[in-house]
């Protein structure tokens, strides 16, 4: 019995090893699986044939269409002065600015009146004598057919008093005129930039008080390049043309303020320092009017920086391309139908910022390859993904 007990262990332990090594010998080694190679994951974006217009970006300094000089033309002390007259100041076409102590210029008509009725009483006079002398002239000699001589009818004294008639007129028209420029307008809708004057203040005639700007125009001009002038409608001289439109954009924190203007004219010449070109962009009231407006920054005021946008020619039947998917020698990298690398060379007809326009070299409805590649070649197997998919 106790050798039962013994060996029986023994008998299970080397049936465990002969079953276990009959099941090592009898199972079957299974064959790996090999996975297609699928290539770099790309991505692809679909091409769309659309109509396209040219835009110019371009910076540029705000300033006055109108700035002058006010100058009294004749001297005098200020009597009258304009609240508005102050640096800064607002004010209407035609708004009073300030006047000049007008008496010495009233009392200057009344004394050229009175000197004029005295130069027609005078040429009246001559006027009678003349008469009367030719009626003798004409009695003494009835059947002479020869003019009389230009002393015997007064000739001479009718010239000369005529002349004292219309030197007294026109000093009456000159004090008057002195008599308007005693109160100075404004020419046009502005602000007062700089002025020195107070009331009871002499001014002499020809001599700066105020500088005035209008408000009406602001003008902005924007260096552009040649390849760019090429797409923009500059007005001509004596020209029907109406220049490119243009969008103006001041940016200031998170907020952005907006005006419309158009090219009106080009400055004339090309800068030699930089070959570009110099076109003026005119806005039309760029200062908000409403008193409800509650920045300042709503008017383009001079001496702002502003960006513009220039719409250029639209161009038919062209393809936008981003601008990162261009390759070395103007080429693009193209998934075909079957995930294939194709580098196709392109026309290129328009440089952006962000994107460049195509007229030849690609179709509507190819995918274009947007991912970088290093070592891309011909027919090179691709794993594309659309940009809208991974959006």
């Amino acid at each position: 019995m106790r050798i039962k007990r013994a060996i029986l262990p023994l008998l299970v332990i080397v049936i465990a090893l002969g079953l276990t090594f009959v099941l090592v010998k009898s199972r079957k080694i299974p064959k790996p699986l090999e996975a297609p190679y699928q290539g770099p994951l790309v991505e692809t974006l679909e091409l769309e044939s659309s109509s396209r217009r040219v835009i110019v970006f371009g910076t540029g300094t705000a300033q006055p269409r109108q700035e002058v000089n006010i100058t009294p033309q004749v001297r005098g002390r200020v009597s009258e002065l304009s609240p508005h007259m102050v640096a800064g100041g607002r004010f209407r076409e035609g708004d009073l600015l300030f006047a000049i102590e007008s008496v010495d210029y009233e009392l200057a008509i009344d004394l050229a009146r009175a000197s004029l009725a005295q130069a027609e009483l005078e040429l009246q006079r001559n006027e009678n004598l003349a008469r009367v002398a030719r009626q003798e002239w004409q009695a003494l000699n009835p059947d002479s057919h020869e003019e009389p001589d230009p002393l015997v009818v007064y000739e001479p004294q009718l010239k000369s008093a005529r002349a004292q008639r219309d030197a007294a007129a026109a000093n009456v028209r000159q004090a008057e005129i002195n008599l308007q420029r005693t109160r100075l307008y404004a020419p046009f809708n502005g602000y007062v930039r700089s002025e020195q004057l107070e009331l009871g203040q002499y001014l002499t005639a020809g001599s700066a008080v105020a500088t005035v700007v209008g408000t009406d125009q602001v003008e902005i001009i924007v260096p552009v390049t040649l390849d760019d002038l090429a797409w923009l409608q500059v007005p001509r001289n004596k020209g029907t043309q109406k220049g490119s439109a243009v969008e103006i954009k001041l940016q200031s924190g998170n907020r952005s303020f907006h005006w419309q203007g158009m090219i009106t004219r080009a400055m004339g010449e090309i800068d030699p320092r930089n070959r570009t070109a110099h076109v003026v962009v005119t806005v039309i009231d760029p200062l908000d009017q409403e008193e409800a407006a509650t920045s300042l920054l709503n008017e383009l005021l001079p001496g702002m920086f502003v960006e513009v946008r220039i719409q250029g020619e639209e161009l038919a039947d062209v393809i936008v391309v981003p601008r990162g998917a261009l390759r070395d020698n103007d080429t693009v990298w193209i998934a075909d139908s079957e995930n294939r690398l194709r580098i196709r060379a392109v026309d290129i007809v328009r440089r952006e910022r962000d994107e460049i326009l195509v007229q030849a070299g690609l179709q509507a409805g190819e995918q274009i390859i947007l991912t970088g590649l290093s070592g891309a070649a011909e027919g090179m197997l691709l794993r594309p993904i659309a940009r809208e998919d991974r959006e």
